[in-house]
């Protein structure tokens, strides 16, 4: 028992130690730009050395964009909480406007540092793709491989986080992490509503957020 609850200790400071350098990267990039901050800087405002910072982190990207611990018990957690005979697509859409409402402070830092340096999109790459990874595990665990075509399990995924990535993309700097979740929600009223289907009169809600 003393065994395990001194390995609890020893993660639980692992994982402040990764979220201090984390909110201090973010902090010290949006304030002064990507360019102007150094690695040791960072370092140094979470009141760790560098070699230690590179224990968690490969680099000055990684520090802004990868994902977190503790992350995928996270998500399992939101899983569980769906209800059984949810439809898939209802499950899997609040799923995902779970975790971004979760990250919202997160992302709108993140959102700003991204139009400041544009060149740092692609390091945003691993933290998604982890997420979708759960998502479509989740929901292949979740139905019956004899009723349901990988197809149509692959099709759903990719479409929820394809109507994630437009919302994202249309979501401006400078605006707040409200402004992002309407656009999600808006996002997903459009696929829900057809909008395969265009053209059609610019009356459903996501039409409305855009006058």
């Amino acid at each position: 028992m003393a065994t395990d609850s001194g390995s609890g200790l020893r993660v639980s400071k692992k994982h402040e130690t990764w979220r201090t350098l984390h909110a201090c990267a973010l902090d010290l990039v949006d304030t002064r730009g990507y360019d102007d901050v150094s690695v040791e800087e960072i370092a140094a405002a979470a009141r760790v050395s560098k070699s230690t910072l590179f224990n968690y982190f490969d680099s000055k990207e990684a520090l802004l964009f990868d994902p977190g611990p503790g992350d995928r018990e996270r998500w399992q957690k939101l899983a569980d909480e769906r209800p059984d005979g949810e439809p898939m697509w209802a499950s899997v859409r609040e799923i995902i406007r779970a975790n971004i409402a979760h990250n919202a402070a997160t992302l709108t830092v993140q959102r700003r540092i991204l139009d400041a340096a544009p060149h740092l999109a692609q390091s945003t790459k691993a933290a998604g793709e982890r997420f979708q990874q759960f998502v479509q595990e989740w929901v292949d665990a979740r139905v019956r491989p004899d009723r349901v075509d990988p197809l149509c399990s692959a099709l759903l995924v990719n479409t929820a986080f394809a109507v994630l990535r437009t919302a994202y993309l249309q979501w401006r700097p400078g605006d707040d992490a409200q402004r992002f979740l309407g656009l999600l929600d808006s996002a997903f009223a459009e696929i829900e509503a057809g909008v395969l289907d265009l053209p059609r009169s610019r009356t459903g809600v996501a039409s409305d957020e855009r006058h």
